[in-house]
C-alpha cells in the first residue's frame, strides 16, 4: 500500500508527463479531395481529419483558410496529389510566405507486371517548414496544377 507523499508524487509525475505530451500535440489536419478551387485558385479544405485544440485552430467545412488564434512558432506540413506536379503557395493573411513547384523525384521502375496508374493521382510534392505566426493568422494555399488534384495540410504548434 502506497503512503501518502508516495501518491502525491506519483500523481506529480503524471501530471507532468500529461502535460508534456498535451503540449507536444496541439495540431490540426485538414483534406481537400474535391479537385474544386475557389476564388483565386484557393483551396477550399472540406474535412478536418485531426485538431487537438479546436479554440486555437478554427476550421470551417468548404472555407479556403484556416485561422489559428494564437499567434508562436508552427511546424506546417502539406501534400498536394495530381496527375501533374502541381505549384503551390502557401499564404499568411494573404500574403505569400513561400511557395513549392518542384523537388528532385527519382523514377522507380516499376515490376514486370503492369500497373494501371490512370485513375490515381500518384505525382505531386509535399512540405515540412516552420513557420513564426502572429495572433489570428489566416493559412490559405493556392494551387496551380494542368488537372485537378487533392492534397493536405497540417498545423502543429510548437
Amino acid at each position: 500500500k502506497a503512503s501518502q507523499d508516495e501518491l502525491t508524487t506519483i500523481i506529480n509525475d503524471q501530471a507532468a508527463i500529461n502535460e508534456s505530451l498535451c503540449t507536444e500535440n496541439i495540431l490540426g489536419r485538414w483534406a481537400w479531395k474535391s479537385g474544386d478551387v475557389r476564388n483565386g485558385n484557393c483551396i477550399p479544405w472540406e474535412i478536418q481529419l485531426a485538431n487537438t485544440l479546436p479554440d486555437n485552430f478554427l476550421w470551417e467545412k468548404e472555407k479556403t483558410s484556416i485561422l489559428t488564434v494564437a499567434s508562436g512558432l508552427y511546424e506546417i506540413n502539406a501534400g498536394f496529389f495530381s496527375r501533374k506536379k502541381p505549384v503551390v503557395q502557401i499564404l499568411v493573411n494573404g500574403e505569400p510566405i513561400f511557395a513549392a513547384e518542384d523537388h528532385q523525384y527519382y523514377v522507380v521502375q516499376p515490376s514486370k507486371k503492369e500497373i494501371d496508374f490512370s485513375s490515381t493521382s500518384i505525382t505531386g510534392l509535399s512540405i515540412t517548414d516552420y513557420i513564426m505566426l502572429p495572433d489570428k493568422a489566416r493559412i490559405s494555399v493556392v494551387y496551380n496544377g494542368e488537372s485537378v488534384g487533392e492534397g493536405f495540410i497540417g498545423l502543429k504548434r510548437l
